[in-house]
């Protein structure tokens, strides 16, 4: 290889920023950083080739720092097999600084400018040494990982914020590596003990949080739940019905063993055990994932604690609702779930009182797996469906049921005689005249499926996990308030000159009073059939025309009414009658718009620690400084005001700052001096 002798280019520099022999430095540190920083604007890359060290005190007396590309080895791999590309051309370009026991400060003894290879400015800023990411960026790269931005566009964002990737500084792989390295640590010991953390800090920010976790008999992590505050005071209102889901998994890890000292530590675990550190796992199952979803006053999901379980087993539910209802204080009225017996039995030996039911949609999407081998499994499945939710008495349900059976010769088939037998938990019929809150088993489960979809996935880590459950705690929260706000702004305009629909129109939220509307407005398709009235009890029967599968189908409902004691009850189980105004007990106050709820005044525990102190810190300042931006951008005199203090407050924290580091070595030299 040939070597030439060549001078960086030294135009851009200040002649105090040229190294020299004898220039002088209060700390090793400070000797390194100006090499650097002339090594970067001169276009080449430093590497501490020496460092000598006293044999007492150990501290450094002396240290060579060369240009990275100085020394050529002879490689011991075969060039046909050399994967690797070698820089190094026998650079001499260095400087040796030596401490000085006299002066008690750093010497530059030697110095070499020359170089063997030419420096480029624009090579120079791909160098690994010079490739960074600053604090800005990777805070920006955190918080777009976590709603699930892809790498390459939050480099191309980035890349527009500032002109071009050219003038990032650093790659697209050096994203993907910190993406990798910082944001999804496999290790399941760091992700246990952050998700511990978690719980603690959001136990520290609100005592109302909830959190508990359920060790096995060898001290292995098994299960945990955990309720935000806002949520436990949101049930009080939306705990009548919920919907447990465990459709999500998480495919990283099953158990973790931990390892406790006792006493140190009472309110982890809610036992006196301290976490103190894990020592492994096992497995490499799915950690079902079980969601409480509720239905807030504007008929949206609404979140009401979650759970990890160890195994899907019936111990396991049984530990998980009671924990949650010890959380909440009460059970809830109804419970829907899949079809699951595990849960099944769970919910029986420890919610005996709650009324529970299976979602439909469940049941009706296995239909292709169970049945789709028939013949005639087109005009199967539309009978069924219609047998499900067209079926108006159980009577009816069960000559239909039968008729069905007969049809399709599904006598033996002991899939389909299992669905008659547990014909109560899924068949509306058998349960139509019960509350449940709008929890439509269609499409409550798979919306909220919807939703979790685009922020939880089957890669999500532990720690991951719990911070974007926190998102979506906030997304809930967010959703909620909007509403709230768009109600007090006006109301939709009533579809009817009905006084019962402007009374509803007046008490309920805008997206309650559409399904109410609804109804208003299918009142032109029912006409009074007959009508019977003995003393204060009115009988009515509404004939009310449908189109079923392109046939027009005339039912009759029967409506019956009690002046004495405002008790209405129809057949359809919703809301008719020959009265102008509707009973106060109609009027559900779970749907009013009016009602001051406790839960809104309850912020979500969103997580503000989940970065290190220093990145709090810069999202701090970053924050204060684009309020002033934004205050005062639109003058020019205005906007050179805050750039005249802000140099001036950078020139103040240079001089504190080494200030700072001249007295945290001032011991240690005078230990080398003596």
């Amino acid at each position: 290889m040939e070597l030439i002798d060549e001078l960086p280019d030294h135009g851009c520099l200040q002649e105090d920023e040229i190294p020299r022999v004898g220039m002088r430095f209060a700390q090793l540190q400070m000797a390194h950083d100006f090499y650097v920083t002339y090594a970067k604007k001169a276009r080449f890359a430093t590497k501490i080739r020496t460092t000598t060290f006293d044999k007492i005190t150990k501290a450094p007396i002396n240290q060579a720092i060369h240009c990275n590309r100085d020394v050529i080895r002879e490689s011991r791999v075969k060039a046909p097999t050399q994967k690797n590309t070698i820089s190094a051309t026998g650079c001499k370009a260095r400087i040796y600084v030596k401490f000085d026991k006299d002066v008690q400060d750093w010497v530059l003894l030697k110095v070499d400018l020359m170089h063997s290879h030419p420096c480029s400015p624009k090579k120079a800023v791909h160098y690994h040494e010079y490739r960074q990411l600053t604090m800005h960026m990777k805070c920006v790269i955190e918080d777009n990982d976590e709603v699930g931005i892809r790498p390459n566009k939050i480099f191309l964002a980035l890349s527009n914020e500032v002109g071009g990737p050219s003038n990032l500084g650093f790659s697209e792989k050096d994203l993907r590596n910190y993406i990798t390295a910082r944001l999804r640590n496999n290790n399941v010991n760091a992700d246990v003990r952050e998700m511990m953390s978690y719980f603690r800090r959001m136990k520290d920010i609100n005592p109302d949080f909830f959190y508990t976790v359920e060790l096995d008999d060898e001290c292995k992590f098994k299960s945990a739940v955990w309720v935000d505050a806002r949520c436990r005071a949101s049930y009080e209102y939306y705990g009548d019905v919920v919907s447990v889901d465990s459709t999500y998994r998480r495919n990283r890890y099953v158990v973790v063993k931990l390892v406790f000292f006792p006493f140190l530590d009472k309110m982890l675990f809610d036992r006196d055990w301290h976490f103190l550190h894990l020592v492994g796992f096992s497995g490499r199952h799915g950690l079902p994932f079980v969601s409480f979803v509720g239905v807030n006053h504007h008929g949206r999901s609404t979140l009401l604690g979650c759970a990890l379980l160890g195994n899907e087993e019936i111990a396991s539910y049984e530990w998980v609702f009671s924990q949650w209802v010890k959380c909440m204080g009460t059970a809830p009225q109804c419970i829907i779930t899949d079809q699951c017996r595990f849960k099944y039995h769970a919910i029986k030996n420890t919610l005996p009182d709650t009324r529970h039911r299976w979602y439909i949609w469940h049941i009706m999407n296995k239909l292709p797996s169970k049945l789709g081998g028939y013949r005639r499994y087109g005009a199967l499945y539309v009978d069924l469906n219609n047998i499900v939710w067209n079926s108006r008495t159980e009577e009816s349900f069960e000559d239909n049921w039968a008729d069905f059976i007969d049809e399709y010769n599904l006598h033996n088939n002991t899939w389909v005689s299992d669905l008659y037998d547990d014909r109560r938990m899924w068949i509306p019929i058998y349960f139509k005249g019960e509350f449940w809150s709008a929890m439509r088993s269609t499409q409550r489960s798979e919306s909220m499926h919807a939703f979790y979809g685009g922020y939880l996935h089957s890669k999500t880590s532990l720690v991951q996990f719990v911070h974007e459950y926190d998102n979506v705690l906030g997304f809930k929260e967010q959703r909620e308030l909007e509403d709230d706000a768009a109600d007090s702004k006006g109301v939709i305009p009533c579809a009817t000159t009905s006084p019962m629909e402007k009374q509803f129109q007046q008490e309920y939220t805008t997206s309650i009073f559409r399904d109410v509307q609804i109804e208003f407005v299918k009142k032109a398709n029912c006409r009074v059939s007959t009508v019977d009235k003995q003393g204060s009890l009115v009988c009515v029967t509404m004939e009310e025309e449908k189109l079923v599968n392109d046939t027009i189908l005339c039912v009759s409902y029967d409506v019956h009414f009690d002046h004495s004691t405002q008790e209405l009850r129809c057949e359809c189980n919703l809301f008719e009658s020959s009265v102008y105004k509707v009973p106060s007990c109609y009027v559900l106050p779970r749907w009013s718009k009016k009602i001051k709820r406790k839960h809104t005044y309850v912020k979500s525990s969103h997580d503000i620690s989940r970065s290190d102190e220093s990145h709090v810190a810069f999202k701090g300042l970053c924050a204060h400084f684009y309020s002033v931006a934004q205050e005062f951008v639109g003058d020019d005199e205005e906007t050179t005001l805050p750039h005249v203090a802000l140099e001036e407050t950078m020139a103040k924290l240079a001089a504190h700052h080494a200030k700072k580091r001249s007295e945290s070595v001032s011991k240690t030299q005078t230990n080398i001096g003596s």
